[in-house]
């Protein structure tokens, strides 16, 4: 059997080799490890890019998958940033498959990166896109050419298109991170605007946030977050941690 390196699979996919390392080591792809090595069977890992295993998908998330289902406004937070795409694809492909529009916020990702991301993972974009079923945009540029209540709006202008064209509600992911707004009170301006258009609505919506130490403040930031969302979970290395109802919680 013929075997890929890390190196040789980074490339292939335009990732970083910690990346890859991390999802070899988490079951995202079909590795195995020879003495210190990682190792992908080629075979395999061309099945995998034709859309046979999902990217960063692994069991250990489907409790977290299944109560973001019930639906609400939902907060996710991730120690590792390279965690996130891998989990938006997971939440996708995990949707409830019958009659949901799927929409996609980009912020610091690029709407082609995540086209190409998902398809790899075996979500067929081009189709979804091309029925309308899947909606990706750019909620950076509307951020910064008409501002934070501007881009909130995309989330509901999608919501309310999915309700008038017949689907059940609307299955989203967001991934901002803590200074994309420009400053805290704007991202809070934001999210305040999202979680108040949201209620009411049959959505699905989650925020996945790259938990930032390195940004003053990070941990007063965090709990106004949570303060603007109905539940929250956390992704950590080789862990997740279960999804709890915060709207009633005090900080």
């Amino acid at each position: 059997m013929e075997f890929l390196t890390v190196e040789e699979v980074a490339k292939i996919l335009k990732m970083h080799t910690n990346t890859v390392y991390k999802m070899c080591r988490e079951g995202g792809l079909p590795a195995v490890k020879i003495g210190k090595e990682w190792r992908i069977g080629a075979s395999r890992f061309a099945q995998f890019l034709e859309g046979g295993t999902g990217a960063g998908s692994t069991n250990s998330g489907d409790g977290i998958l299944q109560d973001i289902f019930r639906g609400g406004h939902v907060l996710g937070v991730f120690t590792e940033k390279e965690d996130i795409p891998a989990f938006e694809l997971s939440f996708f492909s995990a949707a409830p498959k019958k009659n949901y529009l799927l929409f996609k916020a980009c912020w610091w990702q690029h709407p082609d990166d995540i086209r190409g991301y998902f398809s790899r993972g075996g979500l067929p974009v081009e189709e979804l896109e091309a029925s309308g079923s899947l909606v990706i945009t750019d909620l950076s540029k509307a951020f910064c050419s008409s501002g934070a209540v501007s881009a909130a709006e995309k989330w509901l202008d999608a919501a309310k298109e999915a309700l008038s064209r017949g689907y059940r509600g609307l299955i989203g992911s967001g991934s901002p991170h803590f200074e994309c707004c420009g400053s805290h009170p704007a991202l809070m301006e934001f999210e305040d605007a999202l979680d108040k258009g949201l209620q009411g609505l049959p959505v699905t919506g989650v925020c996945s946030y790259h938990m930032d130490c390195s940004v003053a403040d990070s941990f007063a930031r965090l709990a106004d977050l949570v303060s603007r969302h109905d539940r929250l979970f956390i992704r950590t290395p080789g862990r997740w941690v279960a999804a709890r109802d915060v709207r009633t919680t005090s900080f």
